[in-house]
């Protein structure tokens, strides 16, 4: 039986300057940072494991350029 996705993430990475907040406060650990750069010449973060998002917004909240959003999955 497959997780079915209650919530999706999207990241703006190439403005993504790297900080790790966002990594640091996720709880269920769906972020990490990603070994490419983006046009400003960061390490952005990535998402790992979207299945284990719980909405929590914790990621969002942190990010200090709001380039996080979270939207709730349509059936």
């Amino acid at each position: 039986m497959s997780k079915k996705n209650k919530f999706l993430l999207k990241i703006n990475y190439e403005n993504c300057k790297g900080c790790e907040y966002c990594i640091i406060t996720c709880p269920q650990k769906v972020l990490s940072l990603s070994d490419e750069v983006n046009k400003l010449g960061y390490r952005f973060v990535k998402i790992i494991n979207q299945q284990n998002c719980n909405g929590c917004g914790r990621c969002y909240i942190m990010c200090p350029d709001y380039l996080i959003e979270i939207f709730s999955a349509t059936d």
